[in-house]
């Protein structure tokens, strides 16, 4: 029977044939359940975009925590399906910092990065109070990235960064990514195109590209997806503009010139998401969306940044909270209170991928098992949140200065004059009123926090200028600025 059965097979081509197609179909299958237990991560990074600055309530409480001119639709969609961090944080004021803080997981005052790249003197730096201290000029080739984290540990992975870098350094290909737009800074995304307005367009047709490319090979993937707006200067589509031109004022907001630009920018996430729904990998794919900073001042009568004080290049809440969603498999949609910010991302991507040796002195925790709802709070490092500007933006009323959250008191520390401002953010998000002198025991202990931080990782402070000219300070010029910042919070006696 058993030389039948073997004559037969060989006499009969076409089933021998059939068997071996069942054998590669079911290789092929196993290969693509294998590749399903790898998540795919994109990551949507938004340049200056306020808390307050999308039609999404940051803050389930506060109604004010969403423009009530500005529509992001999309954004809507992504924050009903995962879930919205109310107290979400950018690692610095200023952008350059944040997207070092991201790919790192190390706060900025560590990296040393403490201002944008290729801004190193002039009236910044020169002929005032305090001399800021220097900081560096690019992403430290030491420093270990996401990226480089990925590519190391399972080297399967494909890994791509489209649109704005601002880090130097040799670009997103010299630091673990696959592929890249290359060294790109901000005037990539001020060049005035008709139909493609910041590179909104151009950057999420590249990056869409690039997603069906992995996924026609069956290769998991981390991307992120870096947009030049909102940031200066405004640009969008005309007919997008010409139809916001048509909507109705809000009470707070109304420049129709950033709400085309963040349409357009919604518009852009909104491909993002059917694609990947096309795709078939939606239930695979996580998707975190936030923005390196605040919003700059705008001519709005109410703060674009919601009711939260100060923006863009400022210590104050405006200039550092900022829209953060996450969504993925597992996660259940809602939203949370806890604190976290941008040095937590690369932790929490490691935790979904289950990459176990990660770098020593990450001052990010991983947000996973809150996501999963199996924890309230973050495991990191320290328990605190440091945030360092030790640098001068006259026209922004900003000067050197340093802030750390520990649950729900914020110090904030001026060094020109040692001014010490502490709040209670649960009770106070607009830091009105300053409780310094209510508990100087917490402003002490806030205060070494700091200083055994700035020991520990050498951080230097700035220096006083002995040469100072209150003639020729340029900051002068806009005291006002400063003043409006400082006075609107009043001391408690």
């Amino acid at each position: 029977m058993k030389s039948l059965t073997k004559q037969y097979f060989f006499l009969n081509p076409a089933i021998f044939c059939f068997l071996i197609s069942l054998l590669f179909v079911s290789c092929k299958k196993e290969k693509k359940t294998i590749l399903q237990h790898y998540p795919n991560v994109i990551l949507i990074l938004a340049d200056d975009q306020g808390w307050g600055a999308t039609s999404v309530k940051m803050d389930k409480c506060i109604s004010e925590s969403a423009s009530d001119f500005i529509r992001t639709p999309n954004l809507e969609k992504l924050s009903k399906k995962g879930v919205v961090f109310s107290n979400a944080y950018a690692a610095h004021p200023n952008c350059s910092p944040t997207r070092a803080s991201i790919l790192t997981g190390k706060s900025p005052a560590q990296l040393q990065m403490t201002d944008i790249i290729n801004r190193h003197d002039g009236v910044f730096f020169e002929g005032n109070k305090l001399n800021p201290p220097a900081h560096i000029n690019g992403l430290p080739d030491k420093e270990i990235t996401i990226a480089e984290l990925i590519k190391s540990s399972l080297p399967f992975y494909q890994t791509a960064y489209f649109g704005k870098w601002h880090l130097a350094a040799g670009g997103p290909e010299s630091h673990g990514f696959d592929d890249s737009d290359g060294e790109t800074l901000n005037i990539e995304g001020n060049q005035k195109m008709k139909d493609n307005p910041k590179d909104i367009f151009g950057i999420t047709s590249r990056a869409l590209s690039w997603i069906n490319t992995q996924v026609k090979a069956e290769k998991p993937f981390f991307m992120q997806i870096s947009h030049y707006a909102t940031h200066l200067a405004m640009e969008s589509k005309q007919e997008t503009h010409d139809r916001v031109k048509k909507y109705p004022p809000g009470k707070r907001h109304y420049t129709s010139d950033l709400a085309a630009m963040s349409e357009d920018l919604d518009t852009s996430v909104g491909f993002v998401l059917k694609e990947i729904e096309k795709l078939g990998i939606e239930n695979n794919t996580y998707i975190i969306y936030l923005a390196d900073n605040g919003t700059y001042p705008t001519k709005n009568g109410s703060n674009i940044n919601g009711p939260i004080h100060g923006w863009k290049a400022t210590l104050w809440e405006g200039g550092l909270r900022v829209p953060f969603i996450i969504y993925g498999p597992g996660i259940k949609p809602g939203y949370n209170s806890t604190n976290i910010s941008s040095n937590d991302i690369l932790p929490t991507i490691c935790d979904w991928l289950n990459i176990e040796s990660i770098p020593q002195n990450i001052d990010g925790g991983s947000l996973a098992p809150i996501l999963m709802n199996k924890t309230t709070t973050v495991s990191r490092e320290n328990d605190f949140m440091l945030f360092y500007f030790p640098h001068y933006q006259h026209q922004k009323g900003t000067h050197p200065g340093v802030a750390i959250i520990q649950g729900d008191y914020k110090l904030i520390k001026y060094y020109e004059e040692d001014t010490k401002l502490l709040f209670n953010l649960k009770e106070d998000i607009s830091e009105i009123k300053n409780l310094a002198y209510v508990y100087p025991e917490k402003v002490i202990e806030l205060e070494q926090q700091i200083n055994d931080y700035f020991l520990t990782y050498n951080i230097k402070l700035p220096s006083l200028n002995n040469e100072y000219n209150v003639q020729k300070d340029e900051g002068l010029n806009y005291k006002e600025v400063k003043r409006r910042l400082m006075s609107e919070a009043y001391f408690i006696p």
